[in-house]
């Protein structure tokens, strides 16, 4: 009883180290910063932008 257990619990660890490997890989490509708003989430002050087509977080404020 102890193996099946232990089986179970070490196969929901690989599965979920491959769904986060999975969801780490997936491509976030843009041509504008409004195809970036609904891809990502990020943490204020940072906002999703669209540089050298990928999306990714930047502070709004380019002065800073």
């Amino acid at each position: 009883m102890a193996n099946v257990t232990k089986f179970v619990y070490i196969a929901i660890y690989f599965l979920s180290l491959f769904f986060i490997a999975k969801n780490d890989a997936t491509a976030t490509f843009c041509h504008d910063d409004s195809h970036c708003v609904t891809k990502i989430k990020c943490v204020l002050p940072r906002t999703p932008q669209c540089r050298n087509e990928a999306c990714g977080c930047y502070h709004s404020n380019k002065f800073r």
